[in-house]
């Protein structure tokens, strides 16, 4: 007979009692059931139950016998990481539901847990050294607590990276990635991608104009990001503004990815990861109410259906939003928007599984253009050429009786895995999505130079993008002599389709800059062009990655990726676009360990830009090859505080040799790639615990960008566009005695350009938020977020003829609950 007793740290819920009395207690009940199970073992016989354990509840003390156990083993393989992320993977797995009262120990670090185990074996290795322990509150739910004054708070910079194509640990990767939590997403009270993205200093925000349609327009370390977003590592085109509602986490991987991503990708890319069905159940979701009128709600269901017979790995998961919102200090704004996610899961846990899912989300908002530059040649305002135009912050030029922007967008994923042993993995996964943007609003711009008079220009989108993506790969470990592989080898058919329709708007009223009127009707005309742009991309892809490990401290990384890119069909104004790219890229990196929390690392990386990368949303000169970027980055990552708190930092360098440049001879096309553009910088990087109650997620960015080639003199020697050269954002939140938990942290974007010449700039700017959370009861809790506590009069958005405004001081009451 083997047996041991396992006690987990039990609330004393009767304070009257002594803890000498509740020992004692345990004690000889302990001994009584110990003392049963010896005598009863020899009338056993050959039928004899034999106990592994004991496990003790709130009820007493319960027998689990190791024929129950060795049934409920099953193969674990659950990365180290916050105790947040690795228990909710622990769930997706088994049928325990974990229940977590303090949320300070959500981001404790954890080892997680690889080998074969029963649930309680695998929670007991997750549990290892965190000073956390465990206590049996019904048959299936288990309460977490700390269970020592040693016990600290750990890391939730040691995430892991959602992609197969990584193989190992963040801290071994040899290239910049930010991977922002649903910790710090819901401490934030984030409500859009933007607000998520806000964290990740070296990346910008544009705003839509001409070919470019407003949305989530992203730069990346000084380049277009705005193709380069990505869904569960399928590429999202369509203009959308995303909701954070459904994301688990969003992953920032800075530098050029084509090796990883395909085409695109100069500066980086940004995936966002979805969140996906376990085996625990529970219900939570959120209240909030804001100053900005803000009124969100949202809910997250997990259910294992068991039940109902479809399976002991069965499980299902609904996400939903509604909300209603304006924007501080934009007081004619609008947001509207409701979201489903709903997902079905077989398999969790096991070697074969199958995902199935679709999302959701419909918007219906009065969009926001900003307000306008002032031009170099204005001779009322001349002190404010090529400034801002000096208003108030609440100045809207927009037309509520004719402005609207209506967006869908819907997206069918099947995902099928298979493990066939410990060291070889198969995935395949496919994608429907469909997106559509229908927006008309009003681009201020001054009507003339010699007085203050606003035309409301209407810009006009109209446009349904579909995707067809299929992702294949198979990952494998194995060993070559001394030399350890992890290979991933893969290839992805995709096609892309757009759709998009010019309307002409026409017979606006004018304003004033001073005293605009957003409520004035609209008696002009709405003409529908007949002719629809209809322009397909069909790609093909190769790639092969390979980690080879040389003992314990070096290791060398290759990617190569082969890419084909068809285009066909023609644009909105009846233009044929028809060209064809084969693009081979790569990148290669070498990371040395001097101790197993650190590394060293050195990495060379390409990206290759098509001139059709955005289908009919490039202004594109279907007669040029491709754009090349190419990174150099030096860096080093270490895990510190008794692996508490990841630290990084990193040199790169990121040179576009043949940047797209108009044509001055008079042969040439429209565009000629002749021009040069580069990027020098430094990153740092923090994020993990301080203490066991102080938790930081921060870093800084500076950015030297210099266009050192072009054909249009004034642009070089100048900086890039939107591109500052210092910003840093840092967030920190403090856990207190009396369960108050205390967050904020100051963001900072430097001296902006609106345009290459460098004649057009923004100030810098700083801003402050700050959050309070305090638990009402284990399931519900209060918080309260004030963003821009300073107030400050900023720009969010640069575009080429207006720049938006941010959000003014708001304040953000939310209380959120999990059952």
């Amino acid at each position: 007979m083997n047996l041991r007793l396992r006690k987990g740290r039990k609330k004393n819920t009767d304070p009257t009692r002594k803890k000498s009395t509740r020992r004692g207690a345990r004690y000889w009940a302990s001994l009584f059931a110990l003392s049963s199970l010896m005598a009863s073992a020899p009338y056993a016989g050959s039928k004899a139950m034999t106990f592994t354990h004991l496990r003790e509840t709130r009820g007493g003390w319960e027998a689990v016998s190791v024929q129950e156990q060795a049934r409920q083993a099953q193969r674990f393989n659950i990365s180290a990481g916050p105790l947040e992320a690795v228990l909710e993977a622990f769930q997706r797995q088994t049928s325990l539901r974990v229940v977590v009262p303090i949320d300070a120990i959500r981001s404790i670090g954890s080892p997680g847990v690889n080998g074969t185990y029963t649930p309680e074996a695998a929670l007991q290795q997750i549990l290892t050294d965190t000073g956390v322990a465990y206590t049996f509150t019904a048959k299936e739910t288990v309460t977490l607590e700390i269970s020592g004054i040693a016990a600290s708070v750990d890391i939730i910079g040691r995430a892991t990276i959602s992609s197969p194509k990584y193989t190992e640990p963040l801290r071994d990767v040899p290239q910049t990635i930010t991977v922002i939590p649903k910790t710090v997403i819901e401490e934030q009270g984030a409500t859009t991608l933007r607000d998520v993205l806000r964290n990740v200093p070296g990346l910008t925000m544009t705003a839509g104009e001409g070919g470019v349609a407003a949305g989530d327009n992203l730069t990346l370390r000084g380049f277009s990001a705005r193709n380069d977003v990505f869904v569960d590592g399928v590429r999202d085109l369509g203009p959308q503004s995303r909701d954070p509602y459904n994301l688990e986490q969003v992953e920032v991987a800075k530098g050029p990815s084509s090796a990883f991503n395909g085409r695109g990708s100069a500066g980086g890319t940004i995936n966002l990861v979805s969140k996906s069905p376990g085996l625990g159940r529970f219900f939570g979701g959120g209240m909030n109410f804001g100053s900005d009128r803000t009124k969100r709600f949202t809910g997250d269901l997990n259910l294992p259906l068991k039940a109902i017979g479809l399976g002991e790995r069965a499980a299902f998961r609904l996400n939903a939003l509604w909300h209603e919102s304006g924007v501080a200090g934009r007081d004619v704004v609008e947001n509207n928007r409701w979201g489903v996610a709903p997902s079905l899961a077989f398999g969790v846990g096991g070697p074969t599984r199958l995902t199935l899912s679709y999302f959701k989300n419909k918007q219906d908002n009065l969009p926001d253009y900003g307000i306008p530059w002032v031009t170099a040649t204005h001779n009322v305002l001349a002190a404010y050429r090529d400034k801002p135009a000096p208003v108030a912050r609440t100045s809207f030029y927009g037309l509520r009786a004719r402005d609207f922007e209506r967006l869908n967008s819907d997206l069918a994923t099947v995902k099928f895995e298979q493990d066939f042993q410990d060291n070889l993995n198969f995935r395949t996964q496919f994608r429907y999505g469909r997106s559509t943007r229908n927006s008309i609003t009003s681009a201020p711009r001054f009507a003339s130079n010699d007085n203050l008079v606003i035309n409301r220009n209407g810009p006009s989108w109209l446009t349904e993008d579909n995707i067809w993506d299929s992702q294949t790969d198979f990952r494998a470990h194995f060993s070559t002599g001394r030399l350890a592989h992890a290979v991933v080898v893969g290839a992805a058919l995709t096609r892309e389709n757009n759709k998009r329709q010019n309307r002409t708007v026409a017979g606006a009223p004018t304003t004033t800059l001073y005293d605009p009127n957003p409520e004035q009707p609209f008696t002009g005309t709405i003409t529908l062009n007949p002719i629809i742009g209809d322009v397909t991309g069909d790609s093909q892809a190769l790639y092969v990655i390979d980690t080879v490990k040389v003992g314990r401290k070096l290791e060398f990384t290759g990617n190569l990726r082969w890419d084909r890119f068809d285009v066909d069909g023609f644009n909105q104004t009846g233009v044929a676009l028809t060209r064809v790219d084969r693009m081979t890229s790569w990148r290669a990196g070498a990371v040395y360990k001097p101790r197993p929390n650190g590394s060293l690392y050195a990495s060379y990386g390409t990206s290759l830009n098509p001139s059709l990368e955005g289908l009919s949303y490039n202004n594109a000169n279907t007669s040029i090859a491709p754009e090349k970027t190419y990174t150099y980055e030096l860096g080093t990552k270490w895990d510190v505080f008794r692996e508490q708190l990841s630290l990084s930092g990193a040199f790169f360098q990121v040179e576009k040799t043949n940047a797209r440049t108009p044509g001055v001879l008079p042969d040439d096309p429209v565009q000629v790639l002749q021009g040069n553009q580069r990027v020098r910088g430094v990153e740092l990087g923090a994020a993990g615990n301080i203490t066991r109650s102080w938790r930081v997620f921060g870093a800084y960015t500076f950015m030297d960008s210099e266009i050192t080639r072009s054909n249009t003199p004034a642009e070089v020697g100048k900086e890039f566009q939107n591109t500052p050269r210092n910003s840093f954002s840092i967030w920190s939140t403090y856990s207190t005695p009396w369960r108050l938990s205390l967050g904020g942290g100051p963001r900072f974007v430097g001296k902006r350009y609106g345009n290459n010449t460098n004649t057009r700039f923004v100030e810098k700017y700083w801003t402050l938020d700050a959050m309070a959370s305090y638990p009402l009861t284990e399931q519900i809790d209060l918080r309260l977020n004030v963003y821009n506590l300073n107030n400050a009069y900023y720009f969010d958005r640069l575009g080429g003829g207006h720049l938006i405004p941010g959000a003014a001081r708001s304040v953000n009451v939310s209380t959120n609950f999990r059952f």
